[in-house]
C-alpha cells in the first residue's frame, strides 16, 4: 500500500472540432471520457483539455504544471487523442530529418508541438516519478488520428515542413516515460465505431484488454492482448521506453 503523500495524476487532451473542418474527427472526445472513467476509478485525480481548450499554449502549460507539482514516487499520466504529424528537424536529432508532434487545437495558426518540446518537459519532473503517456494519434511511436481519410488521424502540415532529408547516424534516442503509442511508423492511427460510439483503435482495445487482465499485469502482456484483437487491423501499437519498464505493472497496478 502506497503512503498517502503519493500523488496519482492524470492529463487527458482530446480534439475533435479541429478549425479546419476536413480534418476534424469523431473519436477523440469519447477517447478521453473512456480513459478518464478508467483512472478516476482507480483514485487518479484527473484532468482534461478538450478542443478549443487545447491550444499549443494550454497544453504546453498543464504539461509544465504537472511536471513542477511532482514529487519522487509519484504517478503521472498524460492522454493524447487527436492529430499527429512530421515536421521538419532544426536539431538534427531524429534519424529520418523529421520531428514528431502533437497537432493541437489551434495547429493551423500557431504550429504544432514538436516531441523536442515536448521531452524538455517531461525533463522537468522530479527523479523517480513515473510518466506514463497514451497517444491515440498517427507518428505517435517516437513520441506523439488523420487526414479526411476517413477515421485516420493524420494532419499533414506546412509549416516549416520540407522533403524527408538523409537520415543520420547520431539520432539522438531520448526516452521521458514509457508510451503507449497507436500504430509504428509508416502506419496510421484510426478509428472505429462500436455500438453507435466512435473511439481510437488503441483506446478500445486497450481499455477492452484491461477490463480482462488482472490488476498486476505487466505492460508487456498488455501490449501483446492489444494486438491480439487487432489481427485485421493494420496498426501496429508499441511500447517506448526502458525495457526494464515493461515487466512492471500497468500503471504501477
Amino acid at each position: 500500500m502506497e503512503g498517502n503523500s503519493v500523488k496519482l495524476r492524470m492529463l487527458s487532451i482530446a480534439i475533435n472540432d479541429y478549425p479546419v473542418s476536413d480534418r476534424r474527427l469523431r473519436g477523440c472526445l469519447n477517447d478521453s471520457l473512456a480513459w478518464v472513467d478508467w483512472f478516476a476509478k482507480r483514485g487518479w485525480q484527473t484532468e482534461s483539455l478538450w478542443n478549443e481548450q487545447a491550444t499549443g499554449a494550454k497544453i504546453v502549460s498543464a504539461i509544465a504544471k504537472l511536471m513542477d507539482e511532482s514529487n519522487p514516487g509519484d504517478r503521472v499520466a498524460i492522454h493524447f487523442s487527436g492529430h499527429g504529424s512530421q515536421i521538419q528537424d532544426f536539431n538534427d536529432d531524429e534519424g529520418d530529418g523529421l520531428d514528431e508532434c502533437y497537432c493541437p487545437w489551434d495547429v493551423s495558426l500557431n504550429g504544432p508541438i514538436r516531441d523536442d518540446v515536448l521531452y524538455q518537459l517531461f525533463q522537468q519532473r522530479a527523479s523517480n516519478v513515473r510518466l506514463y503517456l497514451i497517444a491515440d494519434c498517427c507518428h505517435s511511436g517516437s513520441l506523439q488520428r488523420g487526414s479526411s481519410l476517413e477515421g485516420v488521424r493524420f494532419f499533414p502540415l506546412v509549416h516549416g515542413q520540407l522533403d524527408k532529408r538523409p537520415k543520420r547516424n547520431n539520432a539522438v534516442v531520448r526516452t521521458a516515460g514509457l508510451l503507449l503509442a497507436a500504430c509504428g511508423e509508416g502506419e496510421r492511427a484510426r478509428e472505429i465505431t462500436v455500438r453507435g460510439r466512435t473511439y481510437g483503435v488503441l483506446t478500445f482495445h486497450a481499455l477492452r484488454a484491461l477490463q480482462k487482465l488482472p490488476r498486476e499485469a505487466t505492460y508487456q502482456e498488455w501490449l501483446l492482448a492489444i494486438r491480439s484483437q487487432l489481427s485485421s487491423v493494420r496498426q501496429t501499437p508499441r511500447l517506448v521506453g526502458s525495457k526494464l519498464l515493461f515487466d512492471e505493472p500497468v500503471f504501477g497496478g
